[in-house]
């Protein structure tokens, strides 16, 4: 018994000396690990959120005062392609349906008058001699009116409009030179020659182009009127010589009235189509299945989503449609990371909405930029990276929590330590080794690490034991 007990005590003794060194001075023992050859991973976890790579930007696309909502797909449910997304009040469109369909009968109707008063002319121009006597005194009057009525009196207008623009352009540019005047003599006042100058880019350009029309009407408009019209008179004086052609140009006017009214037609049909489409514009379908997200923007004074009776104006969105077969994660890594990562690498993705769900990944895009994380203090910059997933499930939704882990590399047997018994500072990683005296530091260079452990390239040797807390040396 007695020598059972001498074998336990120096047992004792001998393991006491192997894990553990004399008390630190603040009476607790420090613990010791090994250097040892391990296998282990190196893996980036970070966390993102889900996001799907194709959406649609449902917006208003009604030109004018705006639109009313009064049907709205519900916000969070899906849809199928050519479902209803929103509908618009369509009444004024229908009014105006309405009024381009009545202004297209009016218009058929007297086309149709038209083209018979046409005829009509035809059958009686061998009988309406006086008729040309009557347009050749018409054609005189509208040629002394176009050379001593109207043509002298719009060229005076132009000639006014072109003399006033140049006036008040001549103003402001005497304003300018006023104000640049005082700015020499300390007087400035930026805004307001800003604003002169403003002005006088706008009256130069007024002076510009009614300069244009005054020589435009004086140089070719009215020399072309005047000619027309003393052609008129000629061919009147010519048809009052010739009877047989006495109604010609009653004729003429007769067609010019059918091909006036067959334009009219042809631009109220046009306008019938605008209507149309702007009617079709008040119902907006989903253009492939999705999920339905509603757009929050300032209302009212307040930010909420559309709601159904709101009113909306061109292009303001209203939701958004985002596809749900294809579906990225996007997240960040931290930029001391950023050496372990490569795009390609496989990862493991899971959502925390369903912790039992496992989805394959790939890293898809590294950002080029590294930025500072928002809220936060501390000066650890991270990369924007995107995740594709390879596997889907139909119950993700854009905006999900995901939490994502990147097995950067397997290492197998490579000599390693625990991470908490190798310290940094500026001038390297170093660890303390025991010794039969005092720990001993030592300098160490190190390759990849994990959470748990630290690859030793050099510095240290397999077995050679290493304090896992800083001790108290004397030195």
């Amino acid at each position: 018994y007695f020598l059972f007990l001498l074998c336990a005590a120096l047992l004792a003794v001998l393991l006491f000396r192997q894990y553990y060194v004399p008390l630190s001075p603040s009476g607790q023992s420090l613990p010791l690990t090994a250097a040892a050859l391990r296998d282990f991973q190196v893996t980036v976890r970070t966390v993102g959120t889900l996001h799907a790579v194709n959406s649609h930007l449902v917006a208003s696309r009604i030109k004018g005062p705006g639109a009313k909502i009064i049907f709205l797909a519900r916000d969070g449910y899906p849809v199928k392609k050519g479902d209803i997304l929103v509908r618009f009040d369509p009444a004024r469109f229908e009014e105006a349906l309405a009024e381009c369909t009545a202004r297209i009968n009016d218009l058929a109707a007297g086309l149709e008058a038209a083209e018979q008063l046409l005829s009509w002319e035809k059958t009686e121009v061998g009988h309406k001699n006086q008729t040309t006597r009557y347009s050749l005194r018409v054609a005189k009057l509208d040629l002394q009116r176009l050379v001593k009525g109207d043509g002298p009196m719009t060229l005076a207008q132009y000639r006014d409009e072109r003399d006033k623009a140049k006036l008040e352009l001549k103003r402001y540019q005497d304003y300018a030179a006023d104000l640049k005047k005082l700015a020499r003599e300390g007087y400035e006042n930026p805004a307001e020659l800003n604003r002169i100058r403003d002005k006088i880019a706008a009256f130069r350009e007024e002076f510009a182009g009614a300069k244009r029309r005054f020589i435009s009407y004086r140089d070719f408009v009215l020399p072309s009127l005047t000619e027309t019209a003393t052609a008129k008179v000629e061919n009147a004086k010519l048809s009052l010589q010739q009877i047989s052609k006495a109604g010609v140009h009653k004729i003429a006017r007769a067609k010019a009235a059918v091909d006036q009214v067959r334009a009219k037609l042809q631009a109220a049909r046009s306008d019938l189509k605008q209507a149309e489409a702007e009617l079709e514009k008040t119902v907006l379908h989903a253009p492939f299945d999705g999920l339905v997200i509603h757009h929050e923007t300032f209302r009212n004074g307040e930010m909420r989503t559309a709601q159904e009776g709101d009113t909306v104006i061109i292009h303001q969105p209203i939701l958004s449609l985002p596809d749900l077969s294809t579906l990225i994660v996007r997240s960040k890594v931290r930029e001391i990371d950023l050496h372990k990562i490569a795009v390609g690498q496989s990862a493991f993705i899971r959502v925390d909405a369903y912790p039992a769900l496992a989805l394959e990944g790939e890293l898809a895009f590294i950002g080029a930029l590294a930025k500072k994380q928002q809220g936060r203090q501390s000066g650890e910059k991270y990369f924007q990276v995107h995740f594709s997933l390879k596997t889907t499930d139909k119950r993700l939704r854009p905006g999900m929590s995901t939490r994502v882990e990147l097995q950067t590399a397997e290492l197998k047997q490579v000599l390693s330590l625990p991470i908490e018994a190798v310290f940094l500072e500026s001038t390297g990683p170093f660890c303390y080794v025991k010794t039969d005296t005092e720990p001993q530091r030592r300098s160490l260079q190190t390759g990849n690490n994990n959470e748990y452990f630290i690859e030793i390239t050099g510095g240290l040797a397999a077995g050679e034991q290493v304090f896992m807390l800083r001790p108290e040396v004397s030195y």
